[in-house]
């Protein structure tokens, strides 16, 4: 089954619920109460937005984490890449170092890539914000 995986869901869910809080900060404990999110996860899902540049933390009585970007500017291939690393809907598509036994006479690689890359288009394609108003690139 093709699915985004629940670190870039949470990670999405995370970045959406930042934006609400308009110049304020917010906790990862108040993120993973408020949204359903286990706290460790989100920690570390957070720790990887900030060396990425998505979000700062902020120290002091009113600490946590701040959007350091707008949602239109942030896309959903970005947020895949960070969490997930490359899109590949087959472990040989987009690789360098495709080790497939059945390479050279693979049927399914070229249709496989054209898919591979309209995914990545639609993702690139996609901002957050775009999916804060519900809406898509298609």
């Amino acid at each position: 089954m093709l699915r985004v995986n629940k670190k870039i869901e949470y990670g999405i869910i995370a970045l959406l619920y930042l934006a609400r809080q308009e110049e304020q900060t917010a906790s990862v404990r108040e993120m993973a109460k408020t949204c359903g999110i286990p706290e460790t996860l989100l920690s570390k899902i957070m720790q990887t937005m900030k060396t990425k540049g998505f979000v700062q933390p902020m120290y002091g009585n009113q600490g946590g984490y701040k959007l350091t970007r707008s949602l239109t500017d942030i896309n959903l291939l970005e947020v895949t890449q960070t969490l997930q690393g490359p899109i590949q809907v087959t472990e040989c598509v987009g690789t360098e170092s495709n080790t497939c036994p059945v390479k050279d006479s693979c049927s399914i690689i070229s249709p496989m890539n054209v898919i591979n890359q309209k995914i990545i288009h639609l993702f690139e394609s996609t901002s957050l914000e775009a999916l804060a108003q519900r809406k898509t690139a298609i």
